[in-house]
């Protein structure tokens, strides 16, 4: 059975943003559906935690969906005014949705990333670095 979508702390869920003030920026983008993959249960769920990026080509044109280094539709770079990463969960299996992800003055938690600084995304830390300059990398 999937896990569930909800956002958690425990390991096999792991929650790499913390905040500094409780006032950090988010802004609301919406996933576009059909860039998040299917489940074993045949549903479309987006972990609490899940880097977003803008889609620049295709039928999901500027719409969000998850990053993914080969992909060819814009979801493959990351950009400082594209990049945004979600807060909980969310079910997308139905349609598309509107969702809220931070972008600035958040905290990443380097101990949810994994050795030689690449992230759980499969992005290197200095690209994440680079698309959020306004937020901080915690050890």
């Amino acid at each position: 059975m999937a896990q569930p979508y909800t956002a958690s702390n425990t390991q096999d869920r792991p929650r790499p943003l913390k905040f500094q003030t409780g006032a950090e920026v988010a802004k609301s983008v919406v996933v576009y559906a059909s860039t998040v993959a299917l489940d074993d249960d045949t549903r479309r769920l987006v972990a609490g935690g899940t880097l977003l990026c803008k889609i620049t080509s295709g039928l999901g044109a500027d719409m969000y969906g998850p990053y993914l280094k080969t992909a060819s539709d814009g979801r493959e770079s990351l950009d400082e005014d594209a990049a945004a990463i979600t807060l909980v969960g969310h079910d997308v299996t139905l349609f598309d949705k509107a969702v809220e992800g931070l972008y600035s003055m958040c905290v990443f938690d380097k101990s949810e990333l994994t050795p030689g600084g690449v992230s759980l995304h499969g992005t290197p830390l200095t690209s994440l670095k680079a698309a959020f300059p306004q937020c901080t990398f915690d050890d």
